[in-house]
């Protein structure tokens, strides 16, 4: 190893770290870059001469991104050092012992998520900051606020700060990526990522909708404990959502139990990318004290990454409700975390380039936040001549001609009568949240579009003239059409929200058609809106008005609108029931309820009622439930009156 080899790794490490802190754009995993700092780490400790004092080895963390005011910490907040085996752990409670004192360690999950700092003074809520490079960070207090599992105000009036991981919970994460994807945006590779990107949104709605999820695992500035594990018990009873912990008598201990946690992380709902030891005894800490840049009585042991190596046989196109063409990679069956993987993801067409992906490349597989499989990359030494995939010109379903538009990285499909859109459009029509049309399954919708009875949504409401046809298809018969048809009927009664929804208007989900029904009596009011009137509505942003717009002046679906109105589909809201007890009163919804909440919503919607999905200083009333979060400490902070299920119903609530 020369010096010149040597500064060409750090400054490839400077590289990923500036990927990794600053831009969260990583290039590489996590564990290759571990691998690559103790890398340098064991040049610099053999040559201690040649170290670079800007070398990643010697400080923490990054630069400041723009757009936040920069924050100063109370105290530096250093990074913890890595382990790898079972050799690291027994040097690192070797350490500990050199004391001479006996101690007990404490086992915490590693999140893979984004570190943040939150300050309360007289036990609340005032201040919240990314880590940064350590000793200042940036102020997300807003963006912070919206999350549900950071509480506003605590259970004593006592000033302290904390420490804990943002993370975006699984289901989030594929919720998040699947809108992406609709709207010919690139999704995110990981759950970190996403999570790091929305914390650093200037938009707080954008954040709110995220789902983000957060827990503490460190007490800064605050109340004195002898052991670590008291303070995290202490945090729980104020109302904070804490890391999980076990207490161990000894490393021998942990090391046993290493291969469960493995096999476990599977099964939860945030990502793990390893374990956290820490000494317990809080005046054991003070006595190691600390590196420039990591505590000498913790440490981390990383998991290694869940990758498998297979072959790539071939890619398949699928399109979905909004057009978006889609690739997903056929391999030779692998395992990988405990399932047999065939298909993967492979994102768009700029990931498909920018890896130089070919058919019949080996290839490396990665389960993005233990969920979906994914290609990350290949091994260019294993090619021997293999063709690169082909990128479609026509749509798989209809062959008309794809196009790219230059503010998406996704193909799309623009035609209109395209039947692999029209199939996706039709399931998301009916389904629960929509008109809810129930027994109209995929196989169902298919079969009545191969013999031409479907060919738009309102196409449904005429299937009854074709009673005598459709009994005598395959697999039907007069009682499976007669519920069918009847469902269809039933359908008509649904409310103007749920024919919003289940128009599949990019970026117009649930909540936002609620509150479009709640501004117009039908879709012909509606349909007449431009973008400067739509965006006075509440929850109604320029993206969201920009949408609908859109999709209102496409020429494609007038024809389908006029079909819509002349049915009298949509029920308006204002006129759903005659008592009208709640008019224009605004209600937030939280908790759990011995009957699903949208039940709630609706019968509050009839009612005359405005239900909004954040509590806010207009809001009238917080209706609570079980284990409510902190919506229920906002609406105290605001002083807004809580009502339980009982007393609203006492109060004339109508509930099916």
């Amino acid at each position: 190893m020369t010096k010149e080899e040597y500064k060409g790794l750090v400054e490839e490490l400077k590289r990923h770290s500036h990927l990794y802190y600053v831009l969260d754009q990583p290039e590489i995993t996590d564990y290759n870059y571990d691998l690559l700092y103790k890398e340098v780490e064991k040049i610099e400790r053999q040559h201690p001469q040649w170290v670079d004092g800007d070398s990643p080895t010697q400080r923490v963390g990054g630069e400041l991104l723009s757009g936040f005011v920069k924050v100063a910490h109370p105290r530096p907040l250093g990074s913890l050092d890595n382990s790898f085996n079972e050799a690291d752990l027994i040097n690192f409670a070797r350490r500990v012992e050199m004391l001479g004192e006996s101690t007990d360690y404490v086992l915490e999950e590693k999140i893979d998520g984004l570190s943040v700092v939150l300050h309360y003074r007289r036990g609340r809520f005032i201040l919240g900051a990314t880590r940064g490079d350590g000793l200042q960070g940036e102020d997300v207090t807003q963006n912070l606020r919206t999350i549900r599992t950071i509480p506003l105000e605590l259970g004593e009036e006592v000033d302290l700060v904390v420490r804990g991981e943002v993370y975006l919970p699984k289901k989030q994460f594929l919720r998040l990526n699947k809108e992406q994807e609709e709207a010919g945006k690139a999704p995110f590779a990981n759950p970190r990522n996403a999570a790091a990107g929305s914390i650093r949104q200037l938009d707080s709605k954008l954040v709110a909708r995220r789902g983000l999820s957060i827990l503490v695992f460190d007490l800064i500035e605050g109340p004195s404990f002898s052991h670590h594990d008291q303070k995290l018990a202490y945090l729980k009873n104020l109302g904070f959502k804490v890391i999980t912990t076990q207490i161990y008598e000894n490393i021998e201990g942990i090391i046993d139990r290493i291969p469960i946690f493995e096999r476990e992380r599977t099964t939860k709902d945030y990502e793990i990318d390893g374990l956290v030891i820490k000494v317990n005894e809080e005046d054991l800490q003070r006595k190691l004290g600390e590196t420039s840049k990591a505590p000498r009585w913790a440490i981390a042991y990383k998991f290694p990454p869940q990758r498998a190596r297979t072959k790539l046989i071939d890619v398949v196109w699928s399109v979905g409700r909004t057009g978006v063409v889609t690739p997903t990679a056929i391999l030779e069956p692998v395992h990988l975390a405990g399932t047999k993987v065939q298909r993967a993801s492979l994102h768009n067409v700029d990931y498909i380039k920018e890896k130089d992906i070919h058919i019949g490349d080996e290839v490396f597989v990665e389960k993005a936040g233990e969920i979906i499989p994914q290609v990350i990359g290949v091994d260019p030494l294993k090619r021997e001549g293999y063709f690169p995939v082909e990128i479609p010109k026509l749509c798989p379903s209809c062959a008309s001609t794809l196009v790219h538009l230059d503010d998406e990285v996704a193909l799309r499909c623009v035609n209109a009568t395209c039947p692999a859109k029209l199939l996706r459009l039709l399931e998301h029509f009916v389904s629960r949240d929509a008109m809810e049309i129930q027994g109209l399954g995929q196989r169902i919708l298919l079969s009545f579009m191969e013999g031409g009875y479907l060919k738009s949504p309102e196409d449904l409401y005429h299937l009854k003239k074709y009673r005598e046809e459709l009994i005598h298809l395959p697999g039907f018969g007069e009682k499976s059409i007669d519920g069918i048809l009847e469902q269809i009927e039933k359908s008509r009664e649904k409310t103007l929200d749920r024919l919003l929804f289940g128009l599949g208007i990019q970026h117009i989900g649930r909540i936002a058609a609620r509150a479009l029904a709640l501004h117009y009596k039908n879709l012909q009011e509606l349909r007449g809106a431009k973008e400067a009137e739509l965006i006075e509505i509440e929850g109604i942003g320029p993206i969201l008005a920009r949408s609908l717009e859109t999709y209102f002046e496409n020429e494609q679906n007038h024809e389908f609108l006029d079909h819509l109105e002349r049915l009298g589909l949509g029920v308006p809201l204002k006129e759903e029931g005659a008592d009208r007890n709640f008019e224009n009163l605004r209600f937030v919804v939280t908790g759990s309820f011995p009957l699903p909440r949208r039940e709630i919503e609706s019968a509050l919607t009839r009612a005359g009622a405005k239900v909004s999905s954040s509590v806010s200083k207009n809001t009238d009333y917080l209706l609570l439930g079980e284990n409510p979060g902190s919506k229920q400490e906002k609406a105290i902070e605001l002083e807004i009156k809580i009502l339980s299920l009982d007393e609203i119903k006492a109060l004339g609530l109508e509930i099916d």
